[in-house]
């Protein structure tokens, strides 16, 4: 995750570094399976989830997956009650084209 790349490329111990995660559990760990290349599996009701949190963390290869997955199934996608104004400006515009 290229987030955490400014934070680990510090001198310090790796043993001194904390962080909190503030995301839904399952998202998450969703996120940890998938960079652990434990392939999980894009679904309709976690799509958009999934895509803001990879943004975020600056994952342009599952940024690109996920933007595509929910291009293709957009029609699904917009009848779950999720908020969609938590899509920045970049991920509307890479759904857009």
């Amino acid at each position: 995750m290229k987030y955490f790349e400014k934070y680990l490329c510090d001198n310090k111990n790796i043993e001194d570094i904390d962080i909190s995660v503030h995301c839904d559990i399952n998202i998450f760990d969703w996120l940890m399976r998938y960079i652990h290349k434990k392939e999980p599996k894009l679904e309709i009701k976690n799509a958009i989830s999934i895509l803001i949190s990879s943004d975020f963390l600056q994952m342009a290869h599952l940024v690109e997956e996920s933007t595509n997955f929910v291009a293709a199934n957009i029609h699904e996608i917009i009848g779950l009650p999720i908020d969609m104004n938590c899509l920045n400006s970049g991920l509307v515009k890479k759904l857009a084209e």
